[in-house]
């Protein structure tokens, strides 16, 4: 074992963890006039951004996935989470950063313990469970035409697709401060993001002033299921294109390529 593992293996994890969170400090210190922190709060302006780019909802509950505690942990820093981040506005070349409008979790902020993914198992921690907020905020993004400027993959598909919305690959993980999930404004004019609770279902738009003149079409490709030893694996490859309101294609390519160690019975019974 190396010297670094050793120190690794030594060093408990939370203090591993405030090492990495500070490290990323002189960082957010530096870039705080480029990142989005007006909020449109009062209806009246809202009713500016009348045109819808993209709109997009997320179930708060997976049947069997955690004990009744941790949902009902996971619901509340959902609450939390979105009460920061909606009416956001992000001006042209502003960037939305996830950490910097939500904040650090804690329980003075309204945070409680909430089930997340742990070195490739669940385990319970402070905010858990806002992963679903940054999920849908990265599938909003794609289908607005924001520029994707910082996202981190789930290395593990946890659940089967039952109530799936999105491809597999199509969401994010956060962990406060140093994963973060961050989205570019390309456009001229402002995007609003509006997010709320209703009906059991977390949902939000993103919203501009007027048509920008093209639509966005999100898809999935290369999907395929392989075996690794005793593991299975699942990969993808997410592809976004965007068209102007004439049918011309403006540009395509590839938003990113996914793979991550399945932790369910996949419904697939040989390796491709």
């Amino acid at each position: 074992m190396s010297l670094r593992a050793l120190v690794r293996s030594a060093t408990p994890f939370a203090v591993r963890l405030e090492l990495k969170r500070l490290r990323r400090v002189p960082e957010w210190l530096l870039e705080r006039g480029a990142v989005a922190h007006e909020r449109v709060q009062q209806e009246e302006s809202r009713r500016a951004f009348g045109f819808v780019l993209a709109a997009h909802q997320s179930p708060l509950r997976r049947a069997g996935t955690c004990d009744e505690r941790l949902q009902r942990g996971k619901e509340q820093n959902v609450g939390a989470a979105i009460r920061r981040i909606d009416g956001l506005c992000l001006r042209p070349s502003q960037v939305f950063s996830y950490h910097h409008a939500v904040g650090r979790p804690s329980r003075l902020r309204g945070f409680t313990v909430g089930s997340e993914l742990r070195d490739g198992a669940l385990a319970e921690g402070v905010g858990g469970g806002c992963c679903l907020v940054a999920n849908l905020l990265y599938w909003l993004g794609l289908n607005a035409g924001l520029r994707v400027v910082e996202r981190h993959r789930h290395g593990f598909d946890l659940f089967p697709d039952q109530d799936r919305r999105v491809p597999f690959g199509g969401g994010a993980t956060v962990f406060y401060n140093y994963a973060d999930l961050r989205l570019e404004n390309p456009l001229p004019q402002p995007v609003l993001l509006r997010l709320w609770i209703e009906d059991a279902a977390l949902r939000a738009e993103a919203r501009c002033e007027r048509d920008p003149g093209f639509r966005v079409e999100v898809y999935e490709t290369e999907h395929r299921w392989l075996r690794e030893g005793a593991r299975w694996i699942r990969e993808n490859r997410i592809r976004r294109r965007i068209v102007g309101t004439d049918g011309a294609v403006w540009t395509e390519h590839e938003v990113s390529h996914n793979r991550g160690v399945v932790l369910y019975d996949p419904p697939c019974q040989e390796a491709r």
